[in-house]
């Protein structure tokens, strides 16, 4: 009787942490896939949570991303003039976050958390298999300070976002201060000369 009870709470526990909501979407997970070395993951991670930031509107877009955006603008304005009566059937430029705004606020927040955590977990497992990790934490100490500002000045609408805010300002600060730590052990890379 105990064992049928045990497998039934082990069903139950199972279906709710299959229920958990997902913060990246499977587009994005594919490009977590195909980073498969922590040179290309971390940066994959934090365009992810940069993403959020943008959304909620507490990070600005790079000037990199805004001249993309202006030149694609300006070649499909140069499309449609060329092609005159059909220009109908040009189509306009492709808004690269467009399919965040599916997720609600408290879930952009979570992303943004989930992604840290991410980053913080593949610096861990490199750095047991004795791999260079000093890039990665540089990376995120850096992340984490120009987030963490922005972060703080969010201003939430809900208790359920007030608490992820929360929640994410801690693990910054706790995502920045292991990387400061971790930096003072882990020597820098040297540069290879050309």
């Amino acid at each position: 009787m105990r064992s049928i009870i045990a497998v039934l709470l082990l069903g139950l526990t199972l279906s709710a942490a299959q229920k958990r909501r997902e913060y990246f979407t499977e587009d994005e997970l594919d490009l977590v896939r195909d980073a498969q070395e922590l040179s290309t993951r971390v940066p994959v991670f934090i365009k992810l949570a940069e993403r959020r930031l943008i959304i909620l509107g507490v990070h600005e877009k790079s000037d990199k991303q805004k001249e993309k955006e202006r030149k694609d603008q300006e070649q499909y304005e140069k499309d449609k003039k060329k092609a005159g009566a059909k220009a109908s059937t040009v189509k306009p430029p492709v808004d690269e976050l467009a399919y965040l705004h599916d997720f609600t606020r408290t879930e952009m927040i979570r992303g943004y958390i989930e992604a840290i955590e991410e980053i913080m977990s593949n610096i861990d497992d490199n750095y047991e298999r004795k791999l260079d990790t000093r890039g990665a934490l540089e990376d995120l100490e850096k992340f984490t300070r120009e987030t963490l500002p922005e972060l703080e000045k969010f201003q939430t609408k809900t208790e359920v976002e007030k608490t992820a805010l929360q929640d994410a300002i801690d693990k910054a600060k706790e995502a920045n201060q292991g990387a400061k730590d971790a930096m003072k052990v882990v020597p820098k890379t040297e540069k290879k000369k050309p």
